[in-house]
């Protein structure tokens, strides 16, 4: 605060070092003007301080409409010492508008004085209206007056406005304020039925709960019961199979005739498959081989593109630096031309007053007669030279102005036509490059679709592998199986011509069992003793009879799947449904894949279409 008081009293001091005397508040346009001013003692003036004439609101010394340098006093100021400078009116502003002050201004920029208001008016044109009030003087014009009663007409008009305006939202308002009740009216009631229905919806969540726990309770009896029939149902084929094991051998060599069958048509539809995996394969490797021999053609055409969309992109880039610049250099020159109109604005004011210039010297070489001793016509004619001086001056930087002018007009039709060409280029290279974008795009889209393709066929020739690699498998396990049959048949056929080759009545005598009873004893020996008699033809059909009502008692207790060839003995026909379903099999080749992925399995079965 001490600072900023301190300044104050310091910038007052320094504007009181220099008074402005007698200055009116009005001054008339279009006439000279002199202005008063009394030097103190406490101030040395110097060659270089000027006055100037300064609207009201500046900020700075830069801030001046016009100024005239002033003459200082030859001896020091020891008293105060009255000065006058006259402002030609050629230089004084024309807005009668605005309030201007005189300031005295020193060699150093320092303000060291400054005058009260004043304008620029017509004194015909205004009528004055003096209150007295506070000692003021209040100036006003009629159509400042009527000025102000529009704007109070106004101004009541806006307030009625208003107020209606206010009417109509207070009415909305209260419109508002009653729906807000009629909604939280609304909103209770929902509240109160929404409770309601919370407290049903509890009431049926227990009642659902229970019946879900009896569900359960009942559920696990039922696996209860479930687990004892299924060992109920073990145990019995427990006991089948028990029973079944002496008829074993019968059995097998039987089904190993029929198996050898199978297995040889088996084994010549796997030697027709593996020549034509091996066939698909080898056109499966010769198209990959085509396409990326085209692939490897495509990949330095879509380099060389890539280069040239990035040169393009280079160069619409540069351009639009180019363009930028040139931008700016149409914005100078713009600014240039705009100042060159001013100047060509203000030559037009000098010729005309250099028209009246010529008017007065027209009229002043009449008074060129007068007589050398006359000091008045001496004057005039040193004014008459400065004004022609200055009239060539102002010519010659006129015509500069116009030339210079010229020049820009030159250059911005330059520029424009540069800036042309620049858009036309860019427009071009824009289209080039979305062109060669659209191409390299449709070329990675191909690139990208052939290199499904390939793994596509990748992966059917790997699958065409391994069903390869699994057929010699099977291949060679069916082999071996034929092997072990055919050793099988050779031992039995041995057994068999044994069996022919010992006579009837070396056989050993089964013992009666004690259980039996004396009818079944001779039922059997005489039965021994029929088949004894028979030849060894009937023999044999009765052993092969025999061998076929035993695999028909046995296909009739247990049943095989015809995927996996598993044998389940002692289930239905609709288990036996249930578990063929539930293997995932191939609809072409009967493949078993359920150790396969859903994917891996449908692109098994889509290479069948191919």
């Amino acid at each position: 605060m001490e600072k900023s008081t301190e300044g104050a009293v310091t910038e007052s001091s320094s504007f009181s070092q220099v008074l402005f005397n007698d200055i009116p508040h009005i001054y008339p346009p279009s006439t000279p003007v002199s202005c008063h001013y009394t030097l103190t003692a406490a101030f040395q003036p110097s060659t270089r301080d000027w006055v100037g004439i300064f609207k009201v609101g500046w900020s700075t010394t830069k801030d001046y409409h016009t100024f005239v340098w002033v003459e200082p006093p030859l001896d020091l100021v020891q008293e105060p010492v009255r000065k006058q400078v006259v402002f030609r009116e050629y230089y004084l502003p024309k807005d009668d508008s605005e309030f201007y002050q005189f300031c005295y201004v020193d060699s150093s920029g320092q303000v060291k004085g400054a005058s009260t208001p004043f304008c620029f008016k017509n004194t015909a044109e205004q009528s004055v209206d003096c209150s007295l009030e506070n000692d003021l003087l209040v100036i006003t014009t009629q159509e400042q007056v009527e000025q102000s009663a529009k704007e109070k007409m106004e101004l009541t008009k806006e307030l009625d406005h208003m107020r209606e305006e206010m009417e109509s939202i207070k009415c909305a308002l209260k419109e508002k304020q009653q729906e807000v009740d009629s909604l939280k009216e609304q909103r209770e009631q929902d509240k109160s039925e929404l409770v309601k229905e919370l407290t049903q919806m509890k009431e049926q969540n227990e009642s659902l709960m229970s019946s879900l726990k009896e569900q359960q309770q009942e559920t696990d009896r039922l696996q209860k019961e479930v687990l004892i029939q299924m060992e109920n149902r073990q145990h019995n084929a427990s006991e089948q199979e028990k029973q079944c094991q002496s008829k074993n051998l019968v059995d097998e060599s039987f089904r190993q005739r029929e198996s050898l069958t199978h297995i040889q048509e088996k084994y010549d539809r796997a030697l027709v498959k593996i020549n034509m995996l091996k066939e698909e394969r080898d056109d499966l490797k010769r198209e990959i081989d085509i396409q990326s021999a085209v692939i490897a053609e495509l990949k330095p055409k879509v380099r060389e593109r890539e280069q040239e969309l990035l040169k393009l992109k280079d160069n619409i880039q540069l351009l639009q630096l180019d363009l930028r610049s040139s931008e700016k250099e149409k914005e100078k020159l713009s600014e240039e031309v705009d100042m060159l109109r001013s100047v060509t604005h203000n030559l037009d004011d000098l010729n005309r007053e250099n028209q009246q210039l010529r008017r007065s010297l027209s009229e002043q070489e009449t008074l060129q007669n007068i007589p050398d001793d006359d000091p008045a016509a001496h004057a005039l004619l040193t004014q008459l030279q400065d004004a022609r001086a200055q009239l060539a001056y102002e010519i010659q930087d006129s015509n500069n102005a116009k030339r210079r002018a010229e020049e820009t007009e030159r250059e911005l039709r330059e520029l424009k036509r540069q800036m042309e060409n620049v858009t036309t280029l860019v427009d071009q290279t824009q289209r080039c490059c979305s062109k060669q974008e659209m191409q390299l795009t449709e070329a990675n889209i191909v690139i990208a679709v052939k290199g499904e393709k390939i793994a596509d066929m990748e992966i059917l020739i790997e699958e065409k592998e391994n069903m390869i690699m699994i057929e010699k498998q099977e291949k060679e396990e069916l082999a071996r199986e034929n092997q072990t049959l055919r050793r099988d048949i050779e031992g039995l056929h041995r057994e068999f011509a044994d069996f022919q080759a010992v006579p009837p009545n070396s056989l050993p005598m089964r013992p009666p069992t004690p259980d039996a009873s004396p009818a079944h004893t001779t039922s059997t020996t005489t039965q021994e003793q029929q088949q004894d008699a028979l030849p060894d033809s009937l023999q044999c059909d009765n052993l092969y009879e025999t061998i076929g009502c035993v695999a028909d008692t046995e296909e009739e207790q247990s049943l095989v799947c015809r995927h996996c060839q598993e044998i389940f003995p002692g289930i239905t026909q609709d288990e036996l449904v249930q578990h063929e379903q539930s293997h995932r099999v191939c609809p072409f080749c009967t493949l078993i894949c359920d150790n396969i992925e859903q994917s891996v399995f449908e692109d098994h079965v889509y290479s069948h279409e191919l």
